[in-house]
């Protein structure tokens, strides 16, 4: 009974995570012109650990989880603010929800 749990546990968050990655996929980049009418909704931020060889995988990363938080928050669109990379990779971003 226990192993079933687990199971119907895994299968839970899995499908969980593939709704939030799903979610994050339509969050589109923008520029602060074309967020003019809409909604701000909260700053986001994306961090990855990747390090300093894996420059682009890091912002990849790190830009993912940004996006995770703003589709999570319900926006539709994210502006990139700072970008920090040595050992690790940060990066700041504005969500807002615009209207379709």
């Amino acid at each position: 009974m226990k192993a079933l749990s687990l199971v119907i546990a895994a299968a839970i968050s899995m499908f969980c995570c593939v709704d939030q990655v799903l979610a994050a996929d339509k969050v589109a980049d923008a520029d602060e012109a074309q967020v003019a009418k809409c909604a701000f909704v909260q700053d986001v931020s994306g961090r990855s650990v990747f390090g300093e060889r894996l420059k682009e995988q890091g912002l990849t990363k790190a830009k993912e989880d940004a996006r995770g938080q703003a589709a999570k928050a319900g926006a539709t669109h994210i502006v990139w603010g700072k970008i920090t990379q040595a050992d690790v990779t940060d990066i700041t971003g504005k969500a807002y929800r615009c209207p379709k």
